[in-house]
């Protein structure tokens, strides 16, 4: 499992260790990794079947040797939880080029990479899984977000498609998108420049989020989406886009009263479908 050492990479792990799996954690903090492992095993975990290795998962040294300590403990993988991310929020254009390339590296390349490397020895395990964290933002994107929501297109993009190659492996592969969940993953972000926090949409506790994933994994769901709000958003984005392009542009311009389109006026609302102009 990457991105253990926290959040809702912790919360999954806690809730596999319950159900008796033995697991393989990797995050870049061995101290953190080592928290994590200790809290399992004081909450009655076999310290025989939890175990860590501090990884940098855009580091191909970093991924062989994972990879080859998973092979030696387990031999083949019945799931692979490939959850590590960052994110980046403030407007795209006061960004440094290095932003949008450093969050693509580990939400995309990373994780692509990591299931290259774990396919072998999941096409070996039994009814095996490969669950990867998404986003709502990789169905639709936000503003002061675009390097991350560009990142979790990319991510289902891919997922789709591998999820249709590794059928002849009989592999399953599930995309969790847990919505604004209440995890300290804005603290980790590569760039903080927003000018608006959304700490208070982080509402769903992470043992609800990792509960979730691992019955969409037992189900064999191709994808989740979590949060009411979550659902709803990705809805009515489905059915009215530019309702929702035309509500964000309000709520974003709310936040830059100097913005040179105000000088022209609010955004308006958008025509019905089928309405005439006159």
């Amino acid at each position: 499992m990457t991105g253990a050492s926290s959040g809702l990479g912790k919360a999954i792990a806690e809730d596999l260790v319950r159900r008796g799996a033995q697991v393989l954690l990797t995050g870049r903090s061995l101290a953190r990794l080592e928290e994590v492992r200790n809290d399992l095993v004081h909450g009655g975990a076999d310290p025989n079947r939890v175990s860590i290795i501090a990884a940098d998962l855009t580091v191909e040294a970093d991924r062989r040797r994972l990879f080859d300590e998973a092979a030696n403990r387990f031999g083949a993988l019945d799931l692979v939880v490939n959850n590590a991310g960052v994110g980046a929020t403030g407007q795209f254009d006061t960004h440094e080029p290095w932003v949008l390339r450093r969050v693509f590296e580990i939400n995309f390349f990373a994780m692509a990479e990591v299931c290259r490397a774990a396919l072998p020895m999941l096409a070996e395990g039994v009814d095996p899984v490969m669950l990867v964290t998404g986003s709502v933002n990789a169905r639709r994107a936000l503003p002061g977000r675009s390097e991350y929501c560009a990142s979790k297109f990319a991510v289902t993009g891919f997922l789709e498609s591998i999820r249709i190659e590794w059928r002849r492996f009989g592999i399953h592969v599930a995309q969790l998108n847990p919505g604004f969940s209440a995890t300290p993953f804005d603290d980790h972000a590569v760039v903080k420049t927003a000018r608006v926090s959304v700490a208070e949409w982080r509402t769903m506790p992470p043992e609800a989020v990792a509960a979730a994933a691992l019955r969409a994994v037992e189900k064999k769901k191709s994808e989740i989406t979590l949060t009411g709000k979550g659902r709803l958003l990705v809805l009515v984005n489905r059915i009215a886009p530019r309702f929702v392009d035309w509500g964000l542009s309000r709520w974003l311009l709310r936040h830059f009263p100097d913005a040179p389109s105000l000088r022209k006026g609010s955004p308006k609302p958008p025509r019905p479908v089928g309405h005439a102009s006159s």
